[in-house]
């Protein structure tokens, strides 16, 4: 599979800048068809202007119009435009929900799984530009403080980031932990303008997310944010944004990319530390003792059990 070249993404291209800054101040029907098309830019770029007004449940007039209100002659320049930023690409999960359409039994197995997954993931690497991820990186490593927020679904994501970069960060704070969203906003309070928030979210998006980055927003912090696309409510409030698409033909969203953005997040905080492996090597000694008991030990106590 062909990718985007490393210096580009599928987000950065002309026709989907105009269509992210446009989409929140588009009338509904209008923005309905956008935001199918920040989503789903693959399949966008090979339906007829029937099928994306059916698909977006609005009319062909109201994609027509959506093209005009981005200074386009009408839908087939729209088409073009995106089948010219997107011809490289193939969407494997569109591929794969047909395919599934067609089978008697409609089975979902693992091979199905990963088929989606390999989807995501490639999505992912044309949808960030290299520059983007390292700024997001070193917004992290500079925070005084990281708090990591995500209810849901993305609440076990959220816990799993904070985990995993608080061996590698001054601070971090999962505050999206036990007691809800009320317990949330408490330790959210004290943000100050040297903090960060890491928002995560994916379709469908909570609006406490939505509400407490908007409100870390206002007291100054950075909002940093892993969602799905353009498309998702988080974006007009993050500075930073990392996308992670979501898209599976059975589940409301897929965790795949998630967890691969997260991944890689950590391991650039980590290499970013000058001590990172001085503290890897005592987080590793310092578990030791709870993960396995020495051979001696465990021979000495079945020798007592066997006396």
């Amino acid at each position: 599979m062909s990718r985007a070249p490393r210096d580009q993404s599928v987000y950065t291209s002309p026709i989907m800048r105009k269509l992210a800054s446009a989409s929140p101040d588009l009338p509904p029907s209008l923005r309905k068809v956008a935001d199918f098309i920040l989503r789903h830019p693959l399949k966008a770029a090979t339906l007829t202007i029937e099928e994306l007004a059916q698909e977006t449940g609005t009319s062909p007039a109201a994609v027509n119009r959506l093209a005009r209100a981005l200074k386009l002659s009408g839908f087939s320049t729209l088409r073009s435009t995106l089948v010219g930023n997107l011809q490289d690409l193939v969407s494997p999960v569109d591929k794969l929900r047909q395919e599934m359409a067609q089978r008697p039994d409609g089975g979902f197995g693992l091979h199905e799984q990963l088929q989606a997954a390999e989807g995501n993931l490639s999505a992912t690497v044309s949808g960030n530009a290299p520059a983007a991820f390292e700024s997001f990186v070193g917004a992290l490593c500079q925070a005084r403080r990281i708090h990591v927020l995500g209810f849901g679904n993305s609440a076990y994501m959220a816990g799993l980031a904070a985990a995993n970069l608080m061996p590698y960060c001054p601070d971090v704070i999962a505050i999206s932990m036990e007691g809800g969203n009320e317990n949330a906003a408490y330790r959210l309070a004290a943000i100050r303008k040297e903090d960060v928030l890491l928002a995560i979210s994916l379709p469908r998006y909570s609006l406490d997310t939505i509400q407490l980055a908007r409100f870390a927003n206002e007291r100054g912090a950075r909002v940093l944010s892993i969602t799905d696309s353009p498309a998702s409510p988080l974006v007009p409030l993050s500075e930073q944004v990392l996308f992670a698409p979501a898209d599976h033909p059975v589940l409301i969203s897929s965790n795949a990319a998630l967890l691969a953005v997260i991944e890689a997040l950590v391991a650039a905080v980590m290499t970013r530390n000058k001590e990172a492996v001085r503290l890897a090597a005592e987080l590793t000694e310092s578990v030791m003792s709870y993960l396995h008991l020495p051979r001696d030990r465990a021979a000495g106590k079945g020798r007592q059990r066997k006396d």
